[in-house]
C-alpha cells in the first residue's frame, strides 16, 4: 500500500460508524508498595498497600479505543455491566474517549463487571485477581442487548462482535439474534474477533490467529506444515460464507476471500516488543477500512500496520493513531 492510499483511506475512515458488541471489561492496574507489610489490627494478618491505580478499558472496551485512536468518527459499544463502581468507571473512561455507551446494558442481579486487577511489585506482574467468572444473563438482558444492536444497526458501516470471556454476552439467543442481523444486512460488514466460540458464529468475516484457524478447522496433515493455515483459512470460510483474516505474528497475514489468498508480510520491526493487544488493534483496524469500502487487502495491510504501532509501546496496551501508522509506513517504505 502506498503512503498516499493510506493517507485516503485513513481520511474516509474519519466518517465511520462503527459498532462493537463483545465483552467489556476493565483492567486495574495496582502498584504496591514494597518493604515490610504492615500487620492487620483486627486479624493479624500481613496487609498489602496500592501506592498507585489505574485503569483501562479491556475486552471489547480496548477494541473500541483502537477505533477511536484510529479516527473513526462514530464508535458505539453495546454489551454488559454490573451495578458496581467498575461499571461506572469503564462507562465514564469509555464516554471520556467520545465513545458512544447508550448500548451498555445494567444487569442488576448475577452479573459483576468483568475486571482484571494487576497487583505489580516494580516491574513484575502478582497474582491476577479476577471479578466476573460466574456472569450468567438474564433474558430481560439478552433482549434489551438484541433490541439495541438491531434498532442502531441500519446507522452503522460495519459492526465489530468481539468474544472474550466463557460466561459473557455471548449466549446462544445472542449469537443467534447477532448471526441473523449478519444475514439480514449483507452490505454492512459483520467482523468476528472470537476467543472460543467461533464455531458458534456464521456470516461474518472472520479475524483469528494461526493456532485458532487450526483449532476451529483442524489441519488435515498431522505434521502441520504451514499450509494448513490455507486449509484451515478456506474451510472457515466455507463454513460461514465470508472472508477470513489469519494473523501470524512476525509472519505477517493471511487474508482468504473465499477464492484467492493474499500472504501480508508483517512490518519489519528493531528492538523489543510488547504484543498484549495487538489483536484488538487489528480488528479494529480492518473493520475500520472495510467500513469505508477499502478492499481485504487494504484492510489486511492496515491490520498490520496498525498493530506494529502498538507492538512497540511496551507495558500498555497500545492504540495506533493515524499519524503513527503513516509515520511507519513511510519508514518501511524509505527501508
Amino acid at each position: 500500500m502506498t503512503s498516499t492510499r493510506a493517507a485516503e483511506i485513513l481520511e474516509r475512515i474519519r466518517g465511520a460508524r462503527i459498532g462493537i458488541v463483545g465483552d467489556f471489561c476493565l483492567d486495574a492496574y495496582w502498584q504496591l508498595g514494597g518493604g515490610t507489610p504492615e500487620l492487620s489490627i483486627e486479624t493479624g494478618k500481613p496487609t498489602r498497600a496500592v501506592r498507585a491505580q489505574r485503569y483501562t478499558p479491556g475486552g471489547a472496551g480496548n477494541v473500541a479505543a483502537n477505533c477511536r485512536a484510529i479516527g473513526a468518527g462514530l464508535v458505539r459499544v453495546f454489551g454488559v455491566v454490573g451495578p458496581d463502581l467498575f461499571g461506572r468507571e469503564l462507562a465514564g473512561l469509555l464516554s471520556a474517549q467520545r465513545i458512544e455507551t447508550a448500548g451498555l446494558v445494567v444487569q442488576d442481579r448475577e452479573w459483576d463487571t468483568p475486571v482484571y486487577a494487576k497487583p505489580y511489585l516494580g516491574f513484575e506482574e502478582q497474582e491476577r485477581i479476577d471479578f466476573g467468572r460466574w456472569n450468567a444473563l438474564t433474558p430481560g438482558t439478552e433482549s434489551a442487548l438484541i433490541r439495541s444492536v438491531r434498532d442502531a444497526l441500519p446507522a452503522l458501516d460495519a459492526v465489530i462482535v468481539n468474544q472474550q470471556l466463557e460466561r459473557g454476552f455471548a449466549s446462544a439467543t445472542v449469537i443467534g439474534a447477532l448471526n441473523g442481523m449478519a444475514r439480514s444486512a449483507p452490505r454492512t460488514p459483520f467482523i468476528l474477533d472470537s476467543r472460543t466460540m467461533s464455531g458458534a458464529f456464521s456470516g461474518m468475516i472472520c479475524k483469528m490467529n494461526a493456532a485458532e484457524a487450526c483449532r476451529l478447522a483442524p489441519p488435515v496433515r498431522a505434521d502441520n506444515p504451514p499450509e494448513t493455515i490455507t486449509e484451515s483459512a478456506r474451510s472457515i470460510s466455507r463454513g460461514t460464507g465470508k472472508p477470513v483474516f489469519v494473523t501470524r505474528g512476525g509472519d505477517g497475514m493471511l487474508v482468504f476471500d473465499g477464492e484467492r489468498y493474499d500472504d501480508l508480510p508483517a512490518v519489519s520491526l528493531a528492538g523489543p516488543i510488547d504484543t498484549v493487544g495487538a489483536g484488538d488493534t487489528t480488528v479494529a483496524a480492518i473493520a475500520a477500512s472495510l467500513a469505508v469500502q477499502a478492499s481485504l487487502r487494504e484492510a489486511g495491510e492496515m491490520g498490520n500496520l496498525a498493530a506494529a504501532v502498538t507492538v512497540k509501546k511496551l507495558r500498555e496496551t497500545g492504540t495506533a493513531s493515524p499519524e503513527e501508522i503513516l509515520r511507519l509506513l513511510r519508514e518501511e517504505r524509505s527501508q
